[in-house]
């Protein structure tokens, strides 16, 4: 019997695809006989420091707070539980290689523990996703985080394996110098019970229990409401669609509250705001995103970082027509 530890940077009830995915998959294996458990922050002073969730045990460590060092502070305490559990578990998957990654890798290589790697999002083998938005490309700070992240990934690619949830993040872990026989390409999968199409009946009950007009063409966003989301652009986009298409309506589902890249506020500052005053809904934290997407038309995915886009595959699954970003995951 293997047993797994989940060690994410965040998780339930966080929003995100990333965090869900977790949450599933761990829930699965639990069910199979393959005992998992999560160890992650505690973002929110309220979440408990100890739960568990459908047999799958939870511990999360301090730092709480929206602020952004709160990731890099939670460190060493992740790492004091990671040897205070080490009989607990016997293989350790860590989700994202940019903060916990390496010295996860560290330590579990003291402890005998085999490690396997699952980036997040694309470019944090390469390097691009530390000086997006920060550095010009070719100036002499972005060389030179790129030539850090290089050498940190001499010691990063001895992980046992590495999960890569789309053909771009394989690719880029190939270029790494990760050997081809240690990489994984194993894209996240959805509930096709939960994530189909609805009929014309199903999706007139859903708008009516949603608020929304059966007249209306509904474009629809799900996911956290964090810079670079690209939803800055997107209500740019939705904008410059009113005048051709005046029965637009667009629907924002999700939250940053609590995050430190949150761009929640500033969102609905926007919104509110003509042209888009009334022509922009925002739900807030969702348990269940299936609804929404099953009362719409389209969906819209601006991410300017994807590693994969769960979202983008659940609107697929419920039949949308969807739009997206040539980035990450979304593309390959």
């Amino acid at each position: 019997m293997t047993r797994v530890l989940f060690l994410s940077e965040s998780f339930h009830p966080t929003l995100g695809g990333g965090e869900q995915h977790i949450l599933r998959l761990s829930r699965r294996l639990a069910a199979t006989g393959m005992p998992s458990l999560v160890l992650t922050r505690q973002a929110e002073p309220s979440w408990a420091r100890e739960e568990t969730l459908a047999d799958v045990r939870v511990l999360r460590v301090p730092p709480p707070g929206p602020g952004r060092s709160g990731k890099y502070k939670m460190v060493p305490r992740a790492l004091r539980a990671l040897r205070r559990e080490r009989r607990a578990y016997d293989v350790l998957v860590v989700r994202g290689t940019r903060v916990l990654g390496l010295p996860a890798l560290l330590l579990a290589r003291a402890l005998g523990k085999p490690v396997v790697m699952q980036p997040e999002v694309n470019g944090e083998l390469s390097g691009e996703v530390y000086t997006w938005g920060r550095f010009a490309n070719g100036s002499p700070w972005a060389k030179a985080v790129r030539g850090a992240v290089a050498i940190r990934n001499l010691w990063l690619r001895d992980a046992d394996a590495f999960v890569a949830m789309s053909r771009e993040i394989a690719a880029e872990l190939l270029r790494a110098g990760v050997p081809a026989h240690r990489v994984a390409l194993i894209p996240h999968g959805v509930d096709l019970e939960r994530f189909r199409p609805a009929t014309p009946a199903e999706r007139q009950e859903l708008r009516t229990a949603l608020g929304l007009a059966s007249s209306e063409v509904v474009v629809t966003y799900t996911g956290r409401l964090l810079r670079g989301k690209g939803l800055e652009d997107l209500l740019q986009a939705f904008v410059s669609s009113l005048p051709g298409e005046p029965a637009l309506r667009l629907v924002i589902v999700g939250s940053g509250a609590g995050q430190s890249l949150s761009v929640e506020d500033d969102l609905r500052a926007r919104a509110a705001l003509p042209p888009l005053a009334g022509r922009v809904v925002f739900t807030g934290h969702v348990a269940d995103v299936a609804p929404y997407l099953r009362a719409s038309d389209i969906f819209a995915f601006p991410s300017q970082f994807e590693g994969l886009g769960i979202s983008l595959v659940e609107a697929a699954a419920c039949g949308l027509a969807c739009i997206g970003s040539r980035t990450g995951g979304i593309v390959a």
